[in-house]
C-alpha cells in the first residue's frame, strides 16, 4: 500500500519508471513488515529486525520522492549502478546520500536568491529552502485547501499542517527518527538501560509511516511531480493508508 501511494501511478515505459517500480517493491516489502511489528504483540523479532525494516522504509520512501521531484537524480543512480564498473564495497560521492540528497549539506547558501550563487552549488534535496520554496509550500496550501470539507477522522494528522512551518518540522522529525532507527540497525548500546524496549520501536514505526504518508499525500498536490496520483485518489489511498494502524 505505501510503496504504490509514496511512487505513484505507472507512467510510460522507461528507466525511471522501473526504477520506481523497483523502490515500490521494496518499501511496500518492509513497509508491510514494519506494520505487523507495529500491530503484533512485542517479541524478539520485533526489537531486533522492527528499526532495520523502518528505516529502509524511512531511506527508500525519501528517495522515490526525490527521484519524482528530481527524475534526472534518480536516471542519474539507475545507470550509475548499472554499470560494470559498479562496486557494492566501494564507495561512491555520488552515490544516493542521506545528507545531501533528502536533508541540505550544510554548506547551503544561506541568501537563497543571491545573484552570485552557482547553480551546482543550489540544493535540490528533498527538505532544502529550495525545494520547500518551490514544491512543498504550496503543496500543503494547496492541499489543505482539497481536504478542508472532508472530516474524516482519518485526515486528523494533517488538519494541523503549517505551510510555512511544514519542512522545518518534517525534516527535523525525518532526522530524528532515521538517528533513532540507525541506532536499532546497528545495535550501536554500550548498556543494556537503553536498548530499543517496545515504547520506543513502535512509537518510532508510527512516527515515520505517519510522517510518510503525509509526505506521500502532500506530493500528489506538486504539479511537476512525476507520477502524480489524481489529487482525490491520492486522498483516498491516504485514508486507506491510515486505516491500517492507530
Amino acid at each position: 500500500m505505501l510503496g504504490g501511494f509514496v511512487c505513484g501511478t505507472a507512467g510510460t515505459a522507461g528507466v525511471a519508471d522501473a526504477t520506481l517500480d523497483h523502490l515500490k517493491d521494496s518499501i511496500e516489502r518492509f513497509a508491510t513488515r514494519s506494520l505487523s511489528f507495529l500491530n503484533s504483540d512485542f517479541d524478539d523479532n520485533t526489537q531486533s529486525f522492527g528499526a532495520f525494516c523502518a528505516r529502509v522504509v524511512l531511506e527508500n520512501s525519501c528517495a522515490a520522492l526525490v527521484g519524482r521531484l528530481d527524475p534526472f537524480r534518480l536516471l542519474y543512480l539507475a545507470q550509475f549502478q548499472a554499470q560494470q564498473s559498479f562496486e557494492y564495497g566501494r564507495p561512491s560521492n555520488s552515490g544516493f546520500r542521506w545528507t545531501g540528497d533528502v536533508l541540505p549539506d550544510e554548506n547551503s547558501p544561506r541568501e537563497m536568491w543571491g545573484v552570485d550563487h552557482n547553480v551546482s552549488k543550489v540544493s535540490r534535496a528533498l527538505f532544502s529552502p529550495y525545494a520547500e520554496h518551490v514544491y512543498w509550500r504550496p503543496a500543503v496550501e494547496t492541499a489543505l485547501d482539497f481536504i478542508a470539507a472532508d472530516n474524516s477522522e482519518l485526515l486528523q494528522d494533517l488538519r494541523s499542517l503549517e505551510p510555512d512551518k511544514y519542512v522545518g518540522y518534517t525534516r527535523g522529525k525525518c532526522a530524528t527518527l532515521y538517528s533513532t532507527l540507525s541506532k536499532g540497525v546497528h545495535w550501536d548500546f554500550f548498556t543494556s538501560s537503553i536498548v530499543l524496549d517496545e515504547g520506543t520501536i513502535k512509537d518510532t514505526i508510527r512516527e515515520t509511516l505517519v510522517a510518510l504518508g503525509g509526505m506521500a499525500l502532500i506530493s500528489h498536490f506538486i504539479p511537476t511531480s512525476y507520477r502524480s496520483m489524481e489529487r482525490d485518489v491520492a486522498v483516498a489511498a491516504y485514508k486507506t493508508f491510515r486505516s491500517l494502524f492507530q
